[in-house]
């Protein structure tokens, strides 16, 4: 239903896109989503009582399952299999998954058509793309199925935390509206309080903050970098709202500034969800904050070793037969948890989510600096509202600053001093930029560091 509509109102004026989303919020989920979304809120929670070996056998059946779809229906892996050597009965679980080759990015911009099943209803194509905020875009298409799945895990983090129905939730993530001049729209059926946050300025930062007063969410989801930018602008003026319960944020790296900043000033604790527009790996924390729980249930994630303790996050998903994913590279990195979460919950745990493996910051002496390092250096000096680090070359990195005002030359110089000291590269040229805003991307996020060099080629 839900990608039948898009394809209806996809190219109607914004106004009317706008309104129809107000509508279609109206719509129950159950509705919206129809009977996969049914099936994916019964099977979670379902899952909520299973074992970690129930876990792994309902993984193990799915897998078996999609590869023998993928060899019957989808073309690029009746390909990629037999190139292999490879037939569906010899994958029977994760035990076997190492047989089969990885999927790329690269990969499917070359073959995307091949990826299609052939019994994928063009009705039930729903197109969906990356950024590229880190490398090319990616357009790709998701399955019903997938989005309910989605869904529900959307629902999942926050009955883990307490949610009821009814509670008051406010997002500062991707919406933009037709009139500019709006800050935010509230949808009645789900009692969202969306905002925009593509650009702000002081006078929609006071307007935000005294809708917030108002509308006293029970929970804000949010960008890291949206919710640190508000937390700020509270802060040095003094403001307050009432606190909520928790604080989820999700689509950006989550740096421990951040969260020390955001739970400081809203006296709530911050959780964050781990995902991607791939949809082929889900991890989140719960109410302790401490691991990520990684969602079994959703998609079979593998961890490869990349370098040091670090592991690249490799993930299937489970419920994606339109348009398959197995053993895709996401690129994002992470450190395995040793030991399972107090909490009790059997799904696995990963440590600490790092960030991509682009992200990193490497200096002409090969060096490696981490956006978490780098990000101690800004977030401590008041005058600074956004920041972005930019590297353009192998030896030149660009600084962009967003100040509230503007920088003393004592903030300019603590700055310079201490990204040389992270760096520790005599030969690397840094260029700074005092700019009025950092351009978000098409979907709002705004990435710490942009990496325009091929990271592989350098470690």
């Amino acid at each position: 239903m839900r990608a039948f509509l898009k394809k209806m109102v996809g190219k109607a004026p914004e106004s009317v896109v706008e309104l129809a989303k107000v509508v279609y919020d109206l719509t129950p989920p159950r509705m919206r989503y129809g009977k996969p979304y049914v099936d994916a809120v019964n099977l979670l929670a379902a899952g909520e009582r299973w074992s970690v070996e129930e876990l792994a056998s309902y993984r193990d059946t799915r897998l078996v399952k999609l590869i023998e779809h993928c060899y019957d229906h989808v073309p690029y892996y009746r390909d990629a299999f037999d190139a292999s050597g490879i037939v569906p009965s010899d994958i029977k679980g994760m035990a076997d998954i190492a047989n089969l080759p990885f999927l790329t990015k690269r990969i499917v911009r070359e073959r995307k058509q091949d990826l299609v099943a052939d019994n994928f209803p063009y009705l039930q194509q729903d197109r969906e793309h990356t950024s590229g905020s880190t490398g090319a875009p990616l357009d790709f298409l998701l399955d019903r199925e997938t989005r309910a799945m989605e869904m529900a895990l959307a629902l999942r983090v926050l009955l883990w935390l307490g949610y009821t129905q009814g509670d008051r939730v406010a997002e500062f993530k991707e919406d933009r509206f037709a009139d500019p001049r709006r800050i935010s729209r509230y949808f009645p059926g789900s009692r969202h309080l969306k905002f925009s946050f593509f650009t702000v300025d002081d006078d929609k930062l006071d307007r935000m903050v005294g809708e917030l007063e108002r509308f006293r969410p029970v929970f804000i989801k949010a960008f890291p970098s949206s919710i640190l930018v508000l937390a700020r602008w509270m802060e040095r003026n003094g403001r307050a709202i009432p606190p909520p319960k928790y604080i989820v944020t999700s689509s950006e790296n989550l740096y421990p500034s951040i969260r020390e900043h955001a739970e400081r000033v809203f006296q709530a604790p911050v959780i964050d969800y781990y995902g991607q527009n791939e949809r082929v790996a889900t991890a989140f924390q719960c109410q302790l904050a401490g691991g990520y729980h990684v969602q079994m249930e959703e998609a079979a994630v593998e961890l490869i070793p990349s370098r040091g303790d670090q592991c690249e996050i490799v993930g299937t998903s489970l419920t994606a037969f339109g348009m398959p994913f197995i053993r895709y590279r996401t690129g994002d990195l992470a450190i395995p948890a040793s030991e399972p979460c107090p909490c009790g919950r059997s799904h696995p745990l990963i440590s600490r989510i790092v960030g991509r493996g682009c992200d990193v910051i490497v200096t002409p002496e090969r060096n490696i600096v981490a956006p978490v390092a780098m990000d101690y250096a800004f977030y401590h000096l008041e005058e600074i509202r956004e920041a972005q680090i930019v590297q353009e070359s192998i030896d030149t990195l660009r600084v962009k600053i967003v100040p509230w005002e503007s920088l003393s030359d004592m903030t300019r110089g603590t700055l310079l001093r201490e990204i040389d000291s992270y760096l520790q590269s005599p030969t690397m040229k840094v260029i700074w930029d005092e700019v009025g805003e950092i351009p978000r991307t098409a979907g709002g996020k705004r990435p710490f560091v942009v990496s325009r060099i091929n990271v592989d080629e350098y470690i």
